[in-house]
């Protein structure tokens, strides 16, 4: 990081910012073009320190010039002049900084580096990390920059999605409509580029300079719980505010282009896609989010958004007796029924509503209904590509590695388990089942699945759903198996060696992060995240203060490092309809995309966090030594 951009990080005085920004505004509002910088710690390099101005005030287009001349305030009068011959100059609020926004940025280090040369898979001087590096780029005797900040502005985090939006700058992108050749052609053809860095900062709705760090307003305040408790609530009330009248919740926005189109589903527009298993987690979290509260309109919420679980609603007969399962997008999975089951036992245990007690016992049958003799559980009951749509049953060993899936057994695990554990006047007969199954169904996943499907484990863990059935299933008489507890106490540990920490990490906002591969662009995680959170319950419920206290660490700062992705109201200044995407989680730093389920593990995470950090020490020999 230039020292320049250190120095800004740790000011607490931004006086002197504050006060160029508001010459800007004068110079764009009448006039008076002086500039006030003598008190900044800018060091203005007249061969390298380009400048940068963009005004915002949403729903508009931004417009912005860029100069450099001889000395800032010649650079300042350079742009400012340009800014106002623009012909939507005229539709900006300037004099308003509620409504107008205005953004610095300065270019204070260069280093030749071709595109083809561009890296994101190593910490190294051809690094590009979006964000934090831009690229100044020459082609056809034309100069152009790509500012740290537009890869916030743009949506861009690859060096792919930067190539693309380089090719469309040049004209490049003219030449091929297939994204791959246009990034082939970006690498073969004669430009000129270097990596450069640069300082930021905007101006705020009450006319204060925020530093901008990756393009976001940077705060290193103490992770409290206040500010943990607002930010879950404000992220589950985003949910709830974008309900829709069947029950659904918004699956997928994308700020930056205004559409709620899903990326992956891209011709899936009337209806828009959607996803039985990320709305059920929608549900889980709204009842967090009354746990926190007792705030009776998330339980009203949640018994909305179950409307729509019930719509997806199929039934058939197991053992002669009532069974159903999710069916939606053409398939069954596993998962579907087992995170509906959890969702509807969050309610039956907030509530004791027994309005949904068949459809519970039936998604129950369900899932019983597909654990294998030696304890595999069959990822899908349904599959458009098998079987011709029809029920997949005892399938052979190449389909049922087709249909493997991380995560759905655990889903279906931590349903009977919390059914075992919550539901009133269980048959007795199901109840042995239950358990029965449910040891088979462990035991494969523990002992046998890492060796039958080796080659489908990664070095970075994904298994939290998993985690949190064993965190419930170990309770239970019996299952206090040492294998379990090793799952998941190795699983947590695995995850913090594959995590950023204030050692290893050259970013600010890569700490509590995780990666396969050191030097991966950071996954910021709020599902593995609540898989710690069981390592953790389980620590403590083992009396095991050390690794209850090691897990505790990285959850902190895994909850800090989150807090990075959320929308806030200074973060949004690129959106064009900041209300829209204001409170929820991102999927990654620079991307500015949000789905239901990138606020729901988050928010599921915190609330879990906040429990943890009001636990009074435990009560063993070696605390009162």
């Amino acid at each position: 990081m230039p020292d320049n951009a250190q120095r800004m990080l740790k000011q607490t005085d931004f006086s002197a910012e504050e006060k160029l920004l508001q010459d800007i505004r004068n110079g764009l509002t009448s006039d008076r073009l002086e500039f006030s910088h003598d008190e900044l710690s800018l060091l203005f390099d007249p061969k390298i320190s380009q400048v940068y101005v963009t005004l915002f005030q949403p729903p508009l287009k931004p417009i912005r010039w860029g100069s450099r001349r001889n000395t800032l305030n010649a650079t300042l009068r350079r742009i400012v002049d340009k800014l106002k011959a623009n012909p939507r100059y005229c539709e900006f609020s300037i004099q308003d900084p509620d409504k107008c926004r205005i953004l610095f940025e300065m270019v204070v280090s260069e280093t030749p580096c071709p595109l083809r040369s561009l890296t994101s898979s190593r910490f190294c001087e051809t690094r590009f990390e979006p964000g934090i590096t831009g690229i100044k780029y020459k082609y056809h005797d034309v100069l152009r920059y790509f500012m740290p900040t537009d890869a916030v502005l743009h949506s861009v985090m690859t060096i792919s999605q930067l190539l693309r939006h380089l090719a469309k700058t040049t004209g490049i992108a003219k030449k091929s409509r297939k994204f791959s050749v246009r990034e082939k052609l970006m690498k073969s053809e004669p430009i000129e580029s270097s990596l450069i860095e640069t300082i930021a900062f905007i101006s705020t709705k009450e006319n204060k300079a925020l530093p901008l760090y990756r393009g976001y307003p940077f705060t290193n305040a103490v992770l409290s719980q206040d500010k943990i408790l607002e930010s879950t609530l404000r992220s589950v009330d985003w949910l709830v505010e974008n309900m829709n009248s069947d029950g659904s919740f918004l699956y997928f926005y994308d700020a930056h282009r205004d559409s709620k189109v899903d990326f992956d589903h891209p011709n899936m527009r009337n209806p828009l896609y959607n996803n039985i298993l990320r709305h059920c987690g929608g549900t889980i979290t709204l009842l967090r989010a009354y746990e926190l509260t007792g705030l009776n309109r998330y339980i009203e919420a949640a018994r909305h958004s179950n409307n729509y679980l019930f719509s997806t609603l199929r039934e058939h007969l197991w053992n002669g007796e009532y069974a159903c399962y999710p069916f939606d997008n053409k398939k069954s999975k596993l998962g579907g029924a087992g995170i509906a089951l959890v969702a509807l036992m969050h309610f039956y245990h907030h509530t004791a509503d027994k309005t949904y007690r068949k459809t519970i016992d039936g998604l129950v049958r369900h899932i019983l209904s597909r654990v294998e003799p030696d304890g595999e559980m069959l990822g899908y009951y349904i599959h458009p590509l098998y079987n011709q749509g029809k029920p997949i049953l005892a399938p052979p060993e190449e389909i049922k590695k087709k249909l493997f899936s991380f995560y759905y057994p655990g889903e279906a695990l931590l349903g009977l388990a919390l059914y075992y554990h919550w539901m009133d006047q269980i048959d007795e007969n199901l109840k042995v089942q239950i358990r029965e199954k449910s040891e088979q169904a462990l035991d494969f996943l523990v002992d046998i699945r890492p060796i039958k499907y080796k080659d489908l484990f990664l070095s970075l863990p994904a298994d939290a759903w998993l985690m949190q059935a064993i965190e419930e299933w170990i309770k239970v008489p019996g299952l206090k198996k040492q294998s379990y507890i090793d799952f998941v106490l190795n699983d947590a540990k695995a995850m913090i060696s594959h995590s950023y920490h204030y050692e290893n990490s050259p970013y600010l906002d890569y700490i509590g992060g995780f990666y396969y591969n050191y030097g991966d662009h950071v996954y910021q995680d709020g599902s593995r995240c609540e898989g710690l959170a069981a390592a953790y319950s389980l620590a403590v419920y083992l009396q095991d203060e050390e690794t209850s206290q090691l897990i505790m660490d990285q959850m902190l700062r895994s909850a800090q490092g989150l807090m990075y992705t959320q929308n806030t109201p200074d973060s949004t200044y690129g959106h064009l309809y900041p209300e829209k995407s204001l409170y929820a989680f991102r999927f990654k730093l620079t991307r500015q995309w949000v789905r239901v389920d990138s606020v729901q593990h988050t928010a599921c995470f915190f609330a879990r966090l906040l429990k943890f950090m009001k636990r009074p020490p435990t009560d063993t020999k070696s605390n009162s030594q």
